[in-house]
């Protein structure tokens, strides 16, 4: 798909307000997550045609540095963290049977601090959604933590 200039060189900007965003508030608090549709797709494991994304914004070199940038700011990719297999996506288009082919994009992602990424037991994507009824075109991203338990907060 080719799109505009004017796409792109927005999200490079917004990237780079969100990057700054992030860098002030790890000097405030080193444990953060975030996650959320990103709707970018990191590397080439993440795409099942990476040379059908070569100029999507989606998978465009510049916005792909900016996020390996955002990343390196004291983050995890927590799914890549735990799999590192391809063929795994959050996202397949509605079009031309793309869930039935598993013709999807990782697009969807959740950064967790160094500091925190430890305390992971695991990280599934949830594709079984996708074969509800009506479903969404993106399916969650779950991520289970061993939370250290404060003695009277917790009973178990």
């Amino acid at each position: 798909m080719q799109i505009s200039k004017w796409f792109i060189d927005y999200k490079k900007y917004w990237l780079d307000i969100f990057i700054k965003k992030i860098k002030k508030t790890l000097t405030e608090n080193s444990n953060i997550i975030i996650g959320g549709d990103f709707n970018i797709i990191p590397e080439e494991i993440d795409v099942y045609e990476p040379k059908n994304y070569v100029n999507d914004a989606l998978f465009k070199l510049e916005v792909r540095k900016r996020f390996r940038k955002l990343v390196n700011l004291g983050l995890n990719d927590s799914f890549r963290n735990f799999d590192k297999k391809k063929d795994n996506y959050t996202f397949w288009d509605y079009m031309k049977s793309s869930w039935q082919k598993n013709n999807g994009l990782r697009i969807d992602h959740m950064l967790i601090s160094n500091t925190l990424i430890d305390l992971i037991k695991k990280v599934e994507i949830k594709k079984n959604i996708r074969s509800q009824l009506k479903p969404s075109d993106h399916v969650p991203l779950e991520c289970t933590f061993n939370w250290p338990c404060h003695k009277y907060l917790c009973t178990w």
